[in-house]
């Protein structure tokens, strides 16, 4: 994480906090993050610096004017008036940081063989849940690499529950 990301994700979610609409704006942040990742070339318009800052300006606030709290659509004019647009990611990783710390809520990423079904997420997001003892915020992807079961990340450690790792297991053990 950039020092920029860590300084203006902060203040944002200090702003968020003292305007009590935290949950509001991390929604916003959110969307406004994937948006950004799905069409970089909005990242692009945004940090070209020959184009008049007026008019990147004017466009941000048609696009989010109304659609995100004013703080969102402030706080990603000043990252385009400071030149620091790119670092959008950033700072929304230190909000979600930030958040997810005062919410009592983990991360945790689960990747499978094929896709989970929302019944199979459920669950899994509860066993979770029960596990740690925090609220969970899954994030699934499809690694075919793993032939079955699932790996799951949470809170820095890493839980194998792939074929893989068992079948290693077995063969580890039959070696002794």
């Amino acid at each position: 994480m950039s020092a920029i990301g860590t300084e203006y994700g902060n203040a944002i979610f200090l702003l968020a906090r003292e305007q009590n609409n935290l949950d509001e704006v991390a929604e916003a942040l959110e969307g406004c993050s994937k948006l950004f990742e799905e069409e970089p070339m909005y990242v692009d318009f945004l940090a070209t610096p020959g184009i008049p800052i007026e008019e990147r300006i004017g466009a941000i606030g048609g696009a989010f004017h109304g659609r995100v709290p004013d703080c969102v659509s402030d706080f990603i004019c000043l990252l385009t008036e400071k030149g620091y647009i790119r670092s959008f990611s950033d700072c929304q990783d230190e909000f979600e940081k930030q958040y997810n710390l005062l919410k009592n809520i983990s991360i945790a990423e689960a990747y499978s063989a094929r896709e989970l079904s929302d019944d199979e997420r459920k669950k899994l997001q509860t066993r979770l849940e029960k596990s740690t003892g925090r609220r969970i915020k899954l994030r699934t992807r499809v690694d075919e690499t793993i032939v079955g079961g699932m790996i799951v990340k949470i809170d820095g450690r890493l839980y194998d529950g792939s074929l893989r790792s068992r079948i290693t297991e077995i063969l580890e053990e039959m070696k002794k």
